[in-house]
């Protein structure tokens, strides 16, 4: 096989994963959408919400099953926390792709006589429609913003409802602080002019952001 073949099998290859991944990620994102959901309803009518939930549950496994608001509350935390890290792994492996995606464009229209070889490259993002941008800035930067808001006001109104610190509580309070964490990471990690401003022009932010690569690469 010629390097033309090789390039152009892997490529096809790199495409198809993409592709996959675009896939996994947008059934993610309605997940994510219908779960930020639930937890708005539980902001603003949580009798009506713990119903749904229940009702859901036991016409999945089609048996009657009693579950406190406790733990709905609790399983509604963990599955966010699951499909919030499930989505920006995706999205963030998308992104990725996209310039490798690229290079080999590239390498392969440098092996071509029409040399037009950049579906997914520069042709992509000649004369990039505004709408498309606008939905981009949509996905990566109003949705996280709007999701870790209606979590700090969701574990706010439970602290505040409950009478007491219970363990539920603070299982609810730490997977919240990990939507935060996780979220905060992949806002900087996908913006990435947002983030050099940030390093540029606050300096205890490059230290720490520094700090942290070094330690989460020793874990």
């Amino acid at each position: 096989m010629d390097a033309l073949e090789i390039l152009y099998d892997h490529y096809k290859e790199a495409f198809s994963l993409s592709k996959e991944a675009q896939g996994r990620r947008n059934k993610s994102f309605v997940i994510l959408c219908v779960l930020e959901a639930l937890s708005f309803l539980l902001l603003i009518r949580p009798e009506m919400a713990f119903e749904l939930i229940l009702k859901g549950i036991n016409k999945d496994i089609e048996t009657p099953l009693q579950l406190s608001n406790t733990i709905i509350q609790t399983l509604i935390w963990l599955l966010i926390v699951y499909v919030m890290i499930r989505y920006i792994q995706d999205m963030l492996y998308i992104e990725r792709q996209y310039m490798y995606i690229d290079k080999l464009e590239k390498e392969i229209s440098n092996l071509t006589t029409t040399r037009i070889f950049s579906r997914e490259g520069e042709n992509y993002q000649k004369d990039y429609p505004m709408v498309l941008n606008f939905i981009d800035l949509f996905y990566k930067m109003l949705m996280p913003i709007l999701f870790v808001l209606i979590n700090i006001v969701r574990i706010h109104e439970e602290w505040i409802l409950s009478q007491e610190s219970t363990i539920a509580l603070v299982c609810d309070t730490i997977l919240c602080a990990a939507i935060i964490i996780i979220d905060w990471f992949y806002f900087f990690e996908i913006h990435k002019k947002i983030t050099e401003f940030c390093k540029r022009h606050v300096p205890f932010i490059k230290s720490i952001a520094n700090g942290l690569r070094k330690v989460l690469k020793e874990v």
